[in-house]
């Protein structure tokens, strides 16, 4: 009698390298986006006038080298620091301490009552000049690069303060019980238990402030700071051609976005609790 196979050996495990196709879990909005980008950027290579008009904003590739790097300086070195700002005032906000629960609550929604583009104004022509002032140096010899990056960090730290403060608060109490059971300070829990564990909760929302900080740097052109916005500003208000210019402008930051975005989705599956991954 010749045995015959079993369902199981025939059935690949779960442990089997065979791989099998699910349409719905594919990313089809990557492909869709992928599509979209790839017309536009076609759009761009076989069309006379939006060659043109990249080539006089970009004259050379240095330029939106410079310009890309202008957007990331900004962008990253306005996180970091709103990321600091924000730690310590999420944790006045949680405070017992009834002053600066108070005192953060007041800033924050403050910050949050203000249009971005008219905080940037304050920051750089109002409070900037006012301390130059305060410490005795001429305020000219502060750069609009500086201003600049001042107002998105002390913007943007309301913003992540209270996604601080939702993250600790997520937090089960009883994560902070079993520390005081170990005999840890309050510090000690907060540093060793709650934070890393409320860091991990926080990442999308991080992740999504740090994508809206990078296209809130568009706005910094309105002080004359030489990122991407400004060259394409420069470019149309000499030549009147709008439609190119903000045309690339839009290409250009899609690309930007949408490559920092799959960034962070990597990194979030990388530190994502195993069984909790989506």
């Amino acid at each position: 009698m010749i045995d015959q196979p079993s369902d199981d050996l025939a059935q690949p495990g779960p442990g089997s390298s065979a791989y099998s196709f699910d349409a719905r879990e594919f990313p089809w909005w990557l492909v869709a986006m992928l599509l979209i980008i790839g017309g536009m950027i076609a759009a761009i290579l076989f069309s006379e006038a939006y060659r043109e008009a990249f080539a006089e904003i970009f004259p050379i590739p240095l330029n939106i080298v410079q310009g890309i790097i202008m957007t990331f300086y900004l962008t990253l070195g306005a996180f970091v620091v709103a990321m600091v700002l924000g730690l310590f005032i999420g944790l006045g906000r949680v405070s017992k301490n009834t002053f600066l629960r108070n005192l953060t609550a007041l800033y924050i929604e403050f910050v949050r009552g203000i249009p971005m583009l008219v905080f940037i104004f304050v920051v750089a022509l109002v409070l900037v000049p006012d301390f130059a002032d305060l410490i005795g140096q001429p305020s000219r010899a502060i750069p609009q690069a500086w201003r600049a990056g001042t107002a998105l960090c002390l913007f943007y730290a309301a913003f992540i303060a209270e996604v601080f403060r939702a993250g600790i608060q997520s937090v089960p109490g009883t994560q902070a019980q079993a520390g005081r059971a170990l005999g840890l300070t309050e510090r000690q829990i907060m540093r060793r238990i709650v934070l890393p564990q409320a860091v991990r909760n926080m990442l999308p929302a991080l992740g999504n402030d740090l994508i809206a900080l990078m296209k809130d740097t568009s706005l910094v052109s309105v002080l004359a700071v030489r990122e991407l916005t400004q060259m394409a500003r420069l470019y149309s208000g000499s030549t009147f051609r709008f439609r190119e210019s903000f045309f690339i402008l839009a290409v250009i930051y899609v690309i930007l976005t949408l490559g920092l975005s799959l960034l962070l989705r990597w990194y979030e599956s990388r530190v994502a609790i195993p069984g909790h991954r989506e």
